[in-house]
Formats: structure tokens, sequence, C-alpha cells
């Protein structure tokens, strides 16, 4: 191969696997072009020519050595410009630069040309690259094509493409630039052209951009485009919005680009007629069913021509795959995460359990049609219940719980025509009996059972639950039979919920009625205050106890002194603490913490997460923070409970008057005492179920390292990326490869971290697009579900891992979700802002029972707000503003 051809490739000989010779750009094109599409022609100078133009830099090591010593955005900047100013003061080597001009004159030396950048890491599948690197338009001319390919190169090296490198692990080294030389395009029209709705996310519907004049305008958004959508099922345009275009870019006669005023005519003249809306919309269904997937295109018309300048994959899409309708109508999921409080992605083994949990049929291969599997989340198809006519008023009642915006997404969906459709609900018998049952034991616990230490004897039978449970699971030996075991203790579970989740529903509903009738009777805040401090709530009670753990510690004022040396290898420097004098009460009670609560952590349904007996730094840190505290957990919470007996007496005085008045203090008693007795157990089967994943996760890990050691598994931790299903098998299988399918699942679970689950997905990909509505809000507020009262101003702390961090006082705590496992961060919070959740989400929950000011369901909040910023939270208006 002669060096004409290492540093040169025409896009006729450039396919998808030349990726790493021409970069995301160059192979698209020339895949491309292959495929027939209309693209213009050009060449790409290699990766090999980028090389060897950074070897002839003498300081080449230097060079890099700065890149990857920067550590702060300072850093950044002070390394990127002293590398440019380096390159670009470096002329094109001899040799590369004769093989370019070549190409060019074998291409036409008096065209004009686009020389755009294409990095190896550009235009990737899961990473998108695009706009990172620079682009030179309409460039004419031997010496203004060599400077146009040398900034290219240079531009590997700008602040923004150093950064996006630094964040996505990609190594500078290991990146490198084509570059492509393409026949400039004078186009009259251009745009982008998104498959699916880049919006919504809508599978069927494409979406177009236009302006006039060349496409940097649009990109650089310098115009406001019209817009237009595409049905793909039948190619008709479902809507056209046409915008005032105040400007355009046009090609300069001698070379270069100019900005230019468009006439009042042109200016809200449309862009595209129906014809060429179609024909985009058809060559963008061609081009997405080339490349199987979703893409972000970049076309342009000249003289009647349509011509394709670029195609991506869009990475920002949430995967709808396995949502696939059953019968071809529309169907809706609804997001288990965001009912859970925990949007995490999760490995194939954690999400294969949830089946076997709830009460449902299966499938041969542990599935259910009722629950799917997308993006390493579980959702739960809704669909009958929603086309029925009662079951959707209690769907909406029951999610809106979670999250207020629930009801509007959903008769978004099923305002569609594709909805439509019979319920298909129609119970058994046998079902009927059984829910007839549950609503009976609920009214007899609200009007008629003495429930005095059901709480006591309810956790009684799940010590022995657990318990039993664990010693039945120990006296099997690692293998299929042991799995088979623990699957069918875990399909127990739900039928064992039952001992006093109906007890639990009454305490809940004794809640509503409470407050509902004190309404009239007292104000918000006391009504507020009859259901604060109840006892027996397994989260209150942990908080308690890490709050007296403190109490303790602060005894030894030397063990105080060494939790502000809190170190990652929290096993030794536990170690160390106890040979502390002074410290053994705290570390009786330490162990009686781990004993209760060790199974807990962040996002703690997943079984594969981290538990605070595998890690108890968090709750160490918590513990940390709480000795800087003057008042104590226990004094809050006997002075709720205090204030709740004293409102309690109140009520009772004030409702004994009127004709009604004996009724209406039988009644407050009756609900009061249903309060105090179950309100606190709501919790308590998600406890149960977590007490039981952590018994079953060291089963699990013994299984592991015995198929580790049988070489089926490469590690332990592999186990976790099998389905249940799999678990089962891998036995007896000799002929899967486990570790080629487990590695695959490893990169996707990384890559499905990054998506952000959508609360309501369709069966065709549709994300319905709902927002909360203030009638008056403050310029730039964030706006989002009031859940817990009261009006905070604080620093913003956002965090992301409770693994990893803890509040200061004072500090108003930002999380994607909360779960038990960050609880006790709420401690020292003066307020709670959550990117999701309803009223009865975790994190409002909690935020109630310490009267912290909260706003949850406020979209990106972790993104739109930075930690360290002054905010303000005012939890009676759903407001969020940054000061």
């Amino acid at each position: 191969m002669t060096n004409n051809e290492t540093f040169i490739m025409d896009f006729k000989e450039i396919r998808a696997d030349n990726l790493p010779l021409v970069g995301g750009k160059g192979a698209n094109l020339g895949e491309m072009a292959a495929a027939g599409f209309h693209v213009p022609p050009g060449f790409c100078l290699t990766t090999a020519a980028f090389h060897r133009f950074i070897d002839s830099v003498p300081q080449k090591e230097k060079l890099y050595n700065r890149l990857n010593s920067a550590v702060d955005l300072e850093d950044v900047r002070k390394a990127g410009r002293y590398v440019r100013e380096v390159l670009l003061d470096t002329p094109v080597p001899g040799d590369v630069a004769i093989a370019a001009i070549q190409a060019w004159t074998e291409a036409g030396i008096h065209e004009a040309y686009a020389v755009r950048s294409s990095a190896t890491a550009e235009d990737l599948p899961g990473v998108s690259f695009a706009g990172q690197q620079d682009t030179y338009l309409n460039i004419i001319g031997k010496d203004k094509l060599l400077d146009g390919v040398r900034r290219c190169w240079v531009s590997l090296f700008n602040d923004r493409a150093i950064i996006y490198r630094n964040q996505n692990n990609f190594s500078h080294e290991d990146v490198a630039l084509s570059v492509v030389v393409q026949q400039m395009v004078m186009a009259e029209k251009s745009g982008i052209m998104f498959t699916v709705d880049p919006l919504t996310g809508h599978r069927h519907t494409l979406a177009i951009d236009a302006s006039f004049g060349l496409g940097e305008a649009l990109v650089s958004g310098a115009v406001t485009p019209d817009s237009y959508r595409v049905d793909k099922r039948n190619n008709s345009v479902i809507d056209s919005r046409i915008s005032e275009k105040l400007i355009a870019v046009f090609p300069e006669k001698e070379g270069g680009i100019r900005q230019e005023q468009l006439s009042l005519e042109q200016q809200n003249q449309i862009v595209l007629s129906d014809n060429e809306i179609l024909a985009l919309a058809e060559m963008g269904s061609q081009v997405e069913s080339h490349y199987e997937s979703p893409q972000d295109i970049e076309w342009a018309v000249a003289g009647g021509n349509i011509y394709l300048l670029q195609s991506r994959p869009i990475t920002s899409l949430y995967p709808a795959d396995e949502l696939v309708s059953p019968d071809n109508s529309l169907h809706v999921f609804f997001s288990l995460g965001h009912q859970q409080n925990m949007i995490r992605a999760m490995a194939p083994l954690s999400l294969s359990l949830f089946p076997i949990i709830l009460p449902v049929k299966l499938n041969t291969d542990g599935s259910t049609p009722y629950l799917k599997f997308s993006g390493g989340r579980i959702f739960v198809d809704v669909t009958q219940g929603l086309r029925h006519p009662l079951a959707h008023r209690v769907l909406f009642g029951l999610l809106s719980q979670f999250d207020i915006l629930a009801p509007r997404a959903f008769k978004l969906a099923m305002a569609r025509p594709e909805f439509k459709g019979p319920h298909g609900i129609h119970l058994s018998l046998k079902t009927i009996k059984f829910i007839f049952g549950i609503f009976t034991r609920v009214l007899k616990t609200l009007w008629r059972r003495n429930l005095e230490g059901f709480t006591y004897q309810t956790n009684e039978r799940i010590d022995t639950f657990i318990t039993e449970t664990a010693s039945l699971l120990e006296d099997y030996s690692p293998g299929k039979k042991q799995i088979q075991v623990i699957f069918d203790v875990i399909q127990d579970t739900f039928p064992f919920f039952l001992n006093w989740v109906p007890e639990a529903a009454a305490g809940n509903i004794a809640a509503r009625l409470l407050t509902k009738t004190a309404k009239k009777l007292l104000s918000p805040e006391k009504i507020e205050a009859l259901t604060l401090g109840i006892q027996g709530n397994v989260v209150t009670e942990m908080n308690l106890a890490l709050g007296d753990l403190a109490d303790l510690a602060k005894q030894s004022p030397s063990l105080a002194e060494w939790f502000t040396h809190l170190d990652k290898d929290t096993f030794s420097w536990l170690e160390k603490a106890e040979k502390i004098d002074g410290s053994a009460p705290f570390f009786t009670a330490w162990k009686k913490f781990l004993d209760n609560y060790g199974s807990r952590g962040s996002s703690e349904i997943d079984i594969m997460m981290p538990r605070w007996n595998e890690n108890p730094l968090p709750v160490l840190m918590v513990i940390g923070g709480n000795i800087l505290k003057t008042e104590s957990s226990r004094s809050l919470f006997v002075a709720q409970a205090a204030k709740r007996e004293e409102v309690f007496l109140e009520l009772l005085g004030i409702a004994g008057h009127g004709l009604l008045g004996k009724l209406r203090v039988w009644k407050i008693k009756r609900l009061y005492h249903v309060l105090t007795e179950t309100g606190g157990m709501r919790e308590h089967h998600k406890f149960v179920l977590i007490r039981l994943f952590w018994v079953v996760k060291q089963i699990l890990k013994k299984n592991a390292l015995r198929l580790v050691q049988e070489g089926k598994l490469t590690s332990k931790d592999d186990l976790w990326f099998l389905t249940s299903q799999e678990l089962l098998e891998i036995w007896n299988d000799t002929s899967t490869h486990w570790d080629e399918l487990i590695n695959r699942r490893k990169d996707d679970l990384e890559k499905f971290q990054k998506l952000t689950p959508p609360l309501i997905l369709t069966s065709d990909g549709e994300t319905p697009i709902v927002r909360h509505q203030v009638d008056v809000a403050p310029p730039g507020a964030l706006l989002g579900n009031p859940v817990s009262p009261g009006v905070a101003e604080g620093i913003a702390h956002v965090v992301l891992d409770p693994l990893t961090e803890t509040l200061k006082p004072g500090e108003i705590l930002i999380a994607p979700f909360t779960d038990p496992g960050w609880t006790p961060l709420f401690i020292n919070a003066a307020g709670l802002v959550m990117n999701i959740g309803g009223e009865l989400a975790h994190g409002s929950v909690i935020a109630r029972e310490y009267a912290i000011p909260a706003v949850v369901g406020v979209p990106n909040a972790t993104v739109e707000i930075k930690t360290g910023q002054h905010l303000r939270v005012d939890g009676n208006r759903g407001i969020v503003e940054i000061l």
C-alpha cells in the first residue's frame, strides 16, 4: 500500500468497518454512498495522516502529559490553549500534503469543499461526540484546504472535546481524527431530520427542521427553523409549524460563508413543500432501515435534488424494543422504578426476581406479559386497567400518589385512536372472593378490631419467617436445587405479606380520614401534627437508632473525634475505633443496629447493590454528621408524639359539640387508634423483602463461588448478569458461551445507567410530555409537586450516590430519587428537591415526618441545580428558585 492510499480514502472505497481509519463521520458517509444514497462525493484524510502530523511535533509527549494532568476546568483551558498553539504552528507534513492535494486534484480543483472533522469516537453506537470538533465550509484552493485540514486536527483539542473525553473515560492518546473533504452543496434549503420524534420518542413519527440556505444557521442556533412531523406508517404530514426565519447563511463566491438578513416576505415563507417533506421522510426511513436504528440526519436541497450530508445514531432515546404490543394496538407501560423511588438500571438477575415476587402467572421462561424489561428497568403493562371504566380511576388515584403528573400523561396516551380496544379484565370467582375478603378485613380493621400490640406481633412473625428461611436455605448445598428453593421462597413472600398488608392499608386510610375530618376543625399545621411521631415505622426506628448511636459516640470524646477521620477502608477504621477507650457502649449498639438494619442500603430493591453489612461507610458518615448536631433525633420524635397527642385531645374537645358530637368523637377515637397502632407499617412489606434479599444474597454469593470454581463463571459478580432461568440452566449447560453473554450485558448495563427512564412509555416508544403548572411563578423557577409544606432557603447539595456523600446541617438535598438507603441524609437536610416522585414517594413521606419543605417531580433537578447554589424551596406551591 502506498502512502497516498494510507493517508487518503475515497468515499467509494469506505465501509463501516473502516471506522478506525476514517472516523465515525467518514465511515457513515462511505457506508451511505455504497448503499446508493445521494451523498456528495469526497474523500477522507485517514487517522494515519493525523498520526503522521502529531508524530511530527517535537513536544508530542509533553502535549499529552499536559492534557492528562489537567484536573479542573482552569487546568483544561490552559492545557488546551497550549496544545492548540503548538499544533497550529506545526505545518502539515509534506507527504500528507502531497497526498491530499493529489486527491483534491482528482476530485476537482474548481469545486468548493466542506472540510469536516471525523473523530474515531464520534457517531458511535451509544456515544455521541457530534459537534465536538470543527467544520469549515466553502473551502476553495489548495492552501485553504490544507489549512482547514490542520484546523480540524487541532479542533480535537478544543476545551469542549477535552472535557467530554474526560467525562466519558476516553483516552486522549487513543482518540484520533480523520478529516472529511466533501464537495460542497450550495444549498437553497437545508436542515436536520430525526427518524423518530426527538421530544416524545414516538417511533412512528419523523421530525424535520428546515431553514433557507446552508445548515450552519440552524446548527448554530442562529435561526428558528420551520418544523414538520410525518407519520411514517402512511407517509403523511401530520404537523407543520412555520417560524419567522430572520437570517440565513449562504456561500461567498470567493470562499467562506456569510450571514444574510432575509426579506420580510421570505422570513415567514414555508421552506419545504409537501412533496419535499415526504421525499425527505422517505429517504429518512430508508436510512433508518439501512442502519436498523433511529438516525439523526443532515440534509440539503440544491437544484431540486435532495442530498444526504450525514447520518448518525440517536443516542438519547430510551429503548423500547422490549415493550412490544402483543395485539397491534397501543399498549401503555408504567415505570415500576418511579413507584419504588429507584430509577437506576438493574442487572438481569435483579430484574428477573420481580416476576417471581409478584402474584402473576409466569411463562415457562420465567417472564410475564404484565412486566417488561427495557433499558435495565421494569415496566408494568397497565393497558387493561386503563381501558377499564372503573379500574382506570383506581390506577389514576394510586399512581398520582407517586407522581402527580401520571394521570395527565395517561390521558394523552389514552386519547390516541390506536389505544382503543377491549379491556380484557375478567375476574374469576376465586379472585372476586379474594378481593372481597381483603376489602372486608380492611373494613373490620378500620371500625371493629382491637389492634393493640398488632405491630409488635407482626414484627415477631417477620423475625421468625426470616430466621426459618435462612435455616431452610442453609440445609442445601450450592447448586441447582438450592437455587430452585431460593425462587420458591421468594414466590412465597407475597402471600406472607398478607399477614399485615390489609392492616397497614387501614392505617393509611385512617390517616386520610382523620385529617379529612379535622380539616374543618383545626389549622393546617395542627392537622399535619396529627400524623407525625407514629411508632412502629421501620424507617423512623432506623433513624432514631442512628441518632442514638451518635449520642453514644459523643460520650467518648476520643471516639467522636475519630469520626472526623472516616476512611474508605471502613472495616479497618472500625477495628481501630473499637480500641478507643469508652467505645464499648457504642459498639454494642452498633452491632445491634447492623443486625436490625444491615440488610439495607441505597437502591436496595436491586439485590446486586451493596448493603450496609457489606459497606457501612454511608451509615458511619451520617453518624459523624449527627455528632455535630445539638438536638437529638429521638427528642424531636418524642416532641412530635407529644404534639400529636395534644392536638388529638384538642380535636376531641372541638368535635364533641353539636348534634352529632358523640358520633364524631367515636369516629375520631377509632381512627386515631387505627392510625397509632398500624399507621407505621407502610414500609413493613418492603423491609421484609430487603431482609429476605440479604439472606438470599449471601446464599447466591456462595453459588457464584462454586460456579467460578467449576469454570462456568469468570468472576463471582458475573452471577448478577444471568437471568433467574439461566441461573438454573447454567449448572448443566456445557454449550453456552456465558462469558460473551455476560460481558455484553455488562456493557449494556453501563450504557443503561446513563439513561433517564420515563414515567410512562408506550409500545411505540412515545413518552407523553406533561409539565407542572403554576399560575404565578418567578422567572426561571423550577416547578414540581409540593409534597411537604413550608419554605426553606439554603445551600444546594446535589447527591447522586448516598454511598459517597453526606449533608451538612442546613443544606438542601437535591436527589434523583430516594429510598430508605437515603433516609439518613434527611437528618441534616433543610429541604428536599427530587427529579421524580409524588406525595407517597419515600422522600415525600420522610420530608413530612421531619417537617422539611419538599418539592418533588422536578425534571432534571440534579442537572439544573448545582451544588453550592443558594436555593429557596417552596413546599407550599411547588416552586424551586435559584437565588
